[in-house]
């Protein structure tokens, strides 16, 4: 089995400073946990780590897929073992480091357990085209052609199985059947010892986003999405030109809004996502949540910060209990 390290949490919260100073503290690799990170040229919006930090620790899985390329959580997956298993037979450690909750959690279960979480507005839209018996049976056939051992057990009358079904295979690109039959295969194939940042006070969470953008508009984000836009690289309704900060300036690109209210709106964007990863990673069981601040608000020093990290990845390296 293999043994990892992961750093998680949200957006600005710390983690590519954390990771750095883990890796080349006990012999990492970095493996990218981001969604938006596989997109090649979508750099200063993701905040990717920097070509000098790519020279201090050797990165997997960033500028893997263009942006008009439709990337799964199976994907991830796969690629996520692979990397894993390749850092591993070259004697380092993998540090898996990223807020996508979600494709952590792919790593860390089964493949059988990785199903995403039942997305309601995805429900309720299969379901407003539902109007007839011959909609049921045209919904059941959509599945049949993507889930034939799936379609075959589950009535078409049964229509939120139906479209549970069709949204696991959509957003995992594998179907409900195989996820199923894996639940039968054992444990998973990675242990990983988790540190989830956190904070005691939110607003101290908010403050770093608000300056996380202000450096990223600093930086050229809006050049670099009109670059890729002119480019044909965030084509409409794709996932990548949903992504914060993109969708933002194209907006202000077609004239929809200024520049000044492009980055306000990344600003609150950015807070709620924040915000929904917190409430993931405060779900992970078996992370060791690190907080950056102290229950009064104040902010930890960074040598209480590294210490404690460095303690919870020596021991669980060395197979004791934290």
């Amino acid at each position: 089995m293999i043994k990892a390290l992961a750093i998680t949490g949200p957006t600005a919260s710390g983690k590519t400073a954390l990771s750095l100073n883990i890796a080349e503290s006990f012999g990492c690799e970095i493996i990218s946990c981001d969604s938006m990170q596989i997109y090649k040229g979508m750099d200063i919006g993701t905040a990717k780590a920097t070509a000098d930090e790519q020279s201090r620790v050797k990165h997997h899985l960033i500028d893997i897929v263009s942006p008009t390329e439709n990337y799964s959580a199976e994907s991830y997956r796969n690629d996520a073992l692979m990397s894993a298993e390749q850092i591993c037979d070259s004697g380092m450690v993998p540090l898996f480091v990223g807020g996508t909750g979600l494709y952590i959690d792919t790593v860390m279960r089964p493949a059988s357990h990785a199903s995403p979480e039942s997305d309601p507005e995805y429900r309720e839209r299969i379901l407003a085209e539902i109007k007839t018996d011959k909609d049921k049976a045209a919904l059941w056939s959509r599945l049949y052609s993507v889930d034939p051992a799936s379609a075959e057990v589950i009535h078409q009358n049964n229509v939120k199985r139906v479209i549970r079904a069709l949204e696991i295979y959509e957003k995992t690109g594998v179907p409900k059947s195989v996820l199923d039959k894996r639940a039968l295969e054992g444990v998973a194939d990675i242990s990983v010892g988790m540190i989830t940042l956190d904070f005691h006070d939110r607003e101290n969470l908010y403050r770093r986003v608000d300056k996380r953008v202000d450096a990223m508009m600093e930086e050229g984000l809006y050049d670099e999405v009109l670059s890729l836009y002119n480019a044909d690289l965030l084509r409409e309704k794709s996932t990548a030109a949903q992504a914060i900060g993109y969708k933002e300036i194209i907006s202000a690109i077609k004239g929809e809004c200024t520049i000044n209210e492009a980055k306000e709106m990344i600003k609150l964007a950015t807070r709620r996502y924040a915000k929904r990863q917190l409430t993931w990673f405060r779900h992970e069981s078996e992370a060791y949540r690190l907080y950056m601040d102290r229950e009064d608000g104040s902010v930890r020093a960074l040598k209480d910060i590294l210490g404690e990290a460095h303690a919870f990845c020596k021991q669980f390296l060395s197979n004791q209990t934290f």
